[in-house]
């Protein structure tokens, strides 16, 4: 049905009727005291009300969201796409920005929660990069099916293999026959899902936020040897105690979400202030100390949410999480397809590579651990993922960058 359907140019509308809504639920807001914590333990039962009344206050006062659509309208060129998936049909909202450049790569991005397709804006220079000699990309930056702009599955049972089909599908109908991948937090997990299931198509993935399942006693016992004796480096071992940090003091909205996502979505979408204290809280916790979001970023991202009217925010980690040990986690990637991996000390999900080379992938061709950064690069520190993403290809073969730059030369 979809395969003849061009994708069709977006431009963000907020309805006025809406926009007052989310205006009147601001200017009415109530923030409520917070207790009084220990210098340096502000943050330690969630925002801090100075936090949230700092936001509100510009919120009212400052933030306009007619110049923030306007800069959204003119800086992405966004495009929607209805794609068939199993039963459902997905209308999906994407960016896409095509190279001028001769050999350019097709490079799918992938966000995840509770970020949004913006996540893409700083790496949208590798479309035209300043240094001539620098490999340019063809960006696409899909939105997650109930995220934001694109909509949402009807029935559940809408997971991550569903979602990198439509992603996949997407490609395809792009006209790129093949591709890199690119993703943190669930876009990680979506990319790792299509380089499982398309192999021939998405040829190499990048990813930020690697998970891994320990070693199996069977395939790989010295590994598993080395991860019981506990033999880590410093580093490691401060990366793999953030990683516990987050899993045991700040993943209850993942249980949440992952077990009630109805209930909870009610409250959010209901209260723009809700859902910037819920959003607010995680960037905190997500990225490097001492980074500073914002105001402005903060509050679009959360009117992204508030636009959805949906509960697939929440609902992904109900779909995905269950399964995701049999889908994605139990299974190691191909040699077939090149993998590449940033590690960033302030992100939540790490393996040593000699880990990862035993259960996430065979064929690693780029890995690279920074001292600094956090879950979100492209908004946190864009010039080292650019800097590792044209590294990583890098290190791809000769024959494999041919390949890719052959099926970026797609007639417009």
């Amino acid at each position: 049905m979809t395969e003849q359907v061009q994708p069709r140019p977006f431009k963000i509308e907020v309805s006025s009727e809406t926009l007052q809504w989310i205006t009147n639920r601001v200017q009415d807001a109530r923030v409520i005291p917070d207790v009084q914590h220990p210098q340096g333990k502000e943050w330690e039962d969630g925002v801090p009300s100075a936090t949230i009344n700092g936001l509100v206050e510009y919120w009212k006062a400052e933030f306009d969201w007619r110049k923030v659509e306007a800069r959204l309208n003119s800086t992405y060129q966004m495009f929607t796409m209805p794609i068939e998936e199993g039963d459902e049909v997905i209308n999906l909202h994407f960016v896409h920005h095509r190279s001028k450049r001769p050999g350019a790569i097709p490079l799918l991005f992938s966000h995840g929660w509770p970020g949004n397709f913006t996540e893409v804006e700083n790496l949208l220079s590798l479309t035209a990069p300043e240094d001539p000699t620098q490999q340019a990309f063809h960006i696409v930056a899909p939105t997650l099916p109930g995220f934001v702009f694109s909509s949402s599955p009807k029935a559940p049972g809408f997971g991550i293999p569903q979602i990198s089909s439509v992603y996949h599908q997407l490609m395809q109908k792009l006209g790129y026959k093949q591709y890199i991948a690119q993703g943190g937090d669930w876009g990680s997990m979506v990319s790792r899902a299509m380089a499982l299931a398309y192999p021939e198509s998405c040829i190499a993935i990048h990813i930020n936020m690697i998970m891994g399942l320990p070693p199996s006693p069977f395939k790989n016992p010295l590994t598993l040897l080395w991860l019981a004796l506990r033999w880590f480096t410093p580093d490691e071992k401060k990366r793999l105690g953030r990683m516990l940090w987050w899993t045991k003091e700040e993943s209850g909205y993942s249980r949440i979400q992952g077990t009630k996502p109805q209930t909870i979505s009610y409250g959010l979408l209901d209260s723009p202030v809700g859902m910037l204290a819920w959003i607010r809280e995680k960037l905190e916790a997500l990225s490097q100390p001492g980074y500073l979001w914002d105001k402005e970023r903060v509050i679009t991202w959360t009117i992204f949410y508030l636009l959805s009217e949906s509960s697939w925010h929440a609902r992904i980690y109900k779909e995905a999480i269950p399964a995701l040990r049999t889908q994605v986690l139990d299974k190691r990637i191909s040699e077939k397809v090149a993998f590449g991996a940033s590690c960033f000390p302030y992100d939540v999900g790490y393996v040593p590579v000699w880990w990862a080379k035993a259960t996430v992938a065979k064929n690693i061709v780029f890995w690279k651990e920074h001292s600094k950064g956090g879950h979100f690069p492209s908004v946190e520190c864009a010039d080292l993922l650019k800097e590792d993403i044209w590294n990583f290809v890098g290190s791809l073969p000769v024959e494999t960058q041919t390949l890719l730059k052959a099926a970026g030369a797609v007639v417009e």
